[in-house]
C-alpha cells in the first residue's frame, strides 16, 4: 500500500498552575514567568533588572525581619 503516512499530533494543553499569592494573576504551564516555592505558593517572576516582582515582594519582609545580634 502506497499512501500518505499518518502522524500523531499531540495536542497542546494549557493547564492552570495556580494563582499568584501576591497579585492573584493566573499562571499556565505554557507561559513563563512564575515560581513555585517549597510551601507550594505560586509567584510572578519577570527576570528583568530594576523591577520588583511578586516573588521579591514576598521575600522582602522576611529579609528585613532578620536581625544580627551584636555582642
Amino acid at each position: 500500500m502506497v499512501g500518505k503516512k499518518k502522524t500523531w499530533n499531540k495536542k497542546k494543553l494549557n493547564l492552570k498552575i495556580g494563582y499568584c499569592s501576591v497579585c492573584n494573576k493566573i499562571h499556565y504551564n505554557t507561559s513563563s514567568g512564575w515560581i513555585i516555592n517549597a510551601e507550594k505558593k505560586v509567584f510572578c517572576e519577570d527576570h528583568k533588572e530594576d523591577s520588583i516582582s511578586c516573588f521579591d515582594k514576598y521575600l522582602q519582609p522576611k529579609t528585613q525581619t532578620k536581625s544580627v545580634m551584636d555582642w
